[in-house]
């Protein structure tokens, strides 16, 4: 401890922040290892459905003998794109948790193990597995952007300040302010 706490190239000390072996295991548990196991045991329950659901997806696109009704073609049809909208949701979930627990893990390993083998892990590792949790942080909004078209359009309209070409078009017009009123159980828009 004394050796971590001298710096010897200013010629003076510092304060680290040294826990014991039951505080270490109690916080990485809590903060890291108990949320990463809900959040796989969550992801499980999400993903093993997907799966079972993308086998009738695959008898769905196989030619049919006979033609359809026109509402079972739109039921096909509606089913096919909550399927591709319900897999796209369960890969974008599965980056962004990813990415988590990529970044942090190795600080919350180090966290556990560093007591056990009398704190001889160097400052600058912790350093670097710390920040490495930090950008975490900071790649989220990159990772909503890039996997999610709504995120993006939104990301963009805060980045350019307001820029109309971003914005969706209105159904009413973009430049027609209006609230809406009812009157004895009617809907009304007023402009």
């Amino acid at each position: 401890i004394q050796q971590r706490q001298f710096n010897k190239a200013s010629n003076s000390t510092y304060c680290i922040f040294m826990v014991n072996k039951p505080y270490a295991i109690t916080c990485s548990v809590v903060a890291f290892y108990i949320p990463f196991l809900l959040m796989v045991l969550a992801y499980h329950r999400i993903y093993k459905p997907q799966q079972k659901l993308q086998e009738p997806r695959q008898k769905l696109q196989e030619p049919r003998q006979h033609p359809q009704e026109p509402r079972q073609n739109f039921q096909d049809q509606h089913s096919s794109h909550r399927m591709k909208t319900e897999t796209k949701a369960a890969k974008t979930l599965c980056i962004i948790m990813g990415c988590f627990c990529l970044c942090w893990a190795p600080f919350f390993v180090t966290n556990i193990v560093d007591p056990f083998i009398n704190y001889t892990v160097p400052g600058k590792l912790w350093t670097a597995f710390l920040w490495l949790g930090y950008i975490n942080s900071g790649l989220n909004p990159f990772l909503y952007a890039f996997l999610n078209k709504a995120f993006r359009r939104a990301f963009l309209i805060i980045l350019c300040c307001g820029d109309e070409r971003y914005r969706r078009p209105s159904v009413l017009g973009q430049s027609v302010p209006c609230s809406t009123t009812t009157i004895n159980g009617s809907t009304h828009v007023l402009r």
